[in-house]
């Protein structure tokens, strides 16, 4: 067999490799639990939904300012500066050199006259050097470096959508920890009134010290619970300037109005294609999978041979007095070398073998996130849609608790009920408003969770 017929066998074969990089997954249509949803499908700027200025301005800022966005930003400018290199190496390669000298000198013998000489010189040259990829380890390469670079771009809208959600997190948890408060706080009056009715009894020999016990002792316990809760929220305010990257000395958001008084639908037209398509991390993890398919085919044609062409040109004159006419002349070399690896004791193919691995993993690693993704989708749709059933009927509970509480008051006017009835009434109904609100922050959350896992809010 000549040579050029093992150079074409060998061709082939390279170019008939193929790496397996499907998936083992097959998604389904459509989600079991998102059918009932009616929410807008628009989830790219979710937090639009809630019609708030203040969290539109406040996620707007830290998208353009968190410094974890800033620092995901930096790592894919190097990429692409990586990617950029490994392209460049694929080019040919030129150079130039050059050169000058000159002299003087003064000969006398003391036999013949003295004589002054000069001499100089000049040399220039021009190189160049090229490595053909016949066998695309340096075409692997850049597609690694690329694909490497188009991830980290993936990790910049990661950290965006993260970062969206644990602003509105923060943000709801201080309206939330507000609305605790002031409920608190009517709890606390609604008891020492009930306290002091109680103590008015005692007096009377109509209670038991007990009695006056058990009130003193509920009211403590809600004072402690209120003694925490202005340091929670100045904590999730400090947390929203950091996110937003703002000095977290003197920042403060303006506590008006209720965002978990009406909670956005859940989106609907969700479907698990468009949201694998969406996702930045199942996005990240696809690119890292042909990272690693073009870095294994990177590692098997180190088993092919490489070939690298050289050029050499040079031009020089040279002049050495006055009375002889100058030298010059112009040279050129041109060579082409070739690497054909015999034996590596194993290294090669030991390269090649984590590559594999590595490969295997990625798939591995995508197989999981998708996985995990559609389960997460699900979950949260059921979640919201039991979240909300829940949050109605603490709804229509507090509705019923506060029109018995102003029952239980009219009665008491009429010497129907004593008046501690119409207080334990009133103290029901901020129990019931109490475990309202916690029911509307559990369902916002739930909500950003869902976002979340829908792939929905990066730029």
């Amino acid at each position: 067999m000549t040579s050029f017929a093992i150079f074409s066998v060998i061709l082939t074969a390279c170019s008939q490799m193929q790496i397996n990089t499907e998936s083992g997954i097959s998604l389904p249509e459509r989600f079991d639990q998102a059918e009932a949803a009616k929410g807008s499908a628009q989830i790219r700027q979710w937090w639009r939904n809630w019609h708030d200025p203040q969290l539109t301005a406040l996620i707007e800022k830290g998208l353009n300012e968190n410094l974890d966005i800033r620092l995901a930003r930096a790592r894919l400018s190097e990429a692409q500066a990586n990617s950029d290199y490994a392209e460049a190496e694929r080019g040919i390669n030129i150079g130039a050199s050059g050169s000058a000298v000159g002299g003087v000198s003064d000969v006398n013998t003391g036999v013949s006259n003295p004589g002054r000489s000069r001499s100089g010189g000049a040399y220039g040259g021009i190189s160049a050097s090229w490595e053909p990829d016949f066998f695309g380890k340096k075409r692997s390469d850049a597609d690694a470096a690329q694909a490497v670079a188009l991830s980290a771009q993936e990790q910049v809208y990661a950290a965006q959508l993260l970062v969206s959600s644990e602003i509105a997190d923060n943000y709801f948890r201080i309206h939330a920890l507000e609305q605790q408060n002031a409920v608190l706080e009517k709890n606390i009056k609604t008891m020492r009134e009930l306290q002091r009715y109680v103590q008015g009894r005692f007096n009377a020999g109509q209670a038991t010290a007990y009695e006056v016990n058990e009130i003193a002792a509920q009211i403590t316990a809600l004072q402690a619970r209120q003694a925490t809760l202005k340091a929670q929220a100045d904590v999730f305010q400090r947390n929203i300037a950091i996110l937003t990257g703002t000095v977290p000395q003197g920042f403060s958001i303006v506590k008006s109005g209720n965002p978990l008084a009406k909670i956005p639908a859940a989106p609907s037209g969700q479907l698990p294609a468009a949201v694998i398509e969406r996702r930045p991390d199942i996005r990240a993890n696809a690119l890292q999978i042909q990272a690693a398919a073009a870095k294994s085919a990177s590692a098997r044609a180190d088993l092919y041979p490489r070939f690298d062409i050289n050029f050499m040109g040079r031009g020089g004159r040279i002049e050495l007095n006055n009375d002889l006419s100058h030298i010059s002349g112009l040279s050129g070399l041109a060579g082409l070398d070739v690497q054909l690896p015999l034996f590596t004791n194993g290294r090669i193919q030991a390269n090649i073998d984590a590559a594999d691995a590595r490969l295997k993993a990625a798939l591995i690693q995508y197989d999981k996130t998708l996985l995990t993704t559609l389960g997460e989708v699900d979950s949260a749709y059921q979640n919201h849609r039991s979240l909300t059933a829940q949050t109605r009927l603490l709804q229509k509970s507090h509705t019923q608790a506060q029109k018995q509480a102003s029952d239980a008051q009219l009665l008491f006017k009429h010497d129907d009920k004593t008046l501690d009835v119409a207080i334990r009434a009133r103290v029901t109904a901020l129990n019931y408003q109490e475990q309202l609100i916690q029911s509307q922050l559990a369902q916002a959350q739930n909500l950003l969770g869902l976002y979340k896992a829908l792939g929905g809010g990066w730029l």
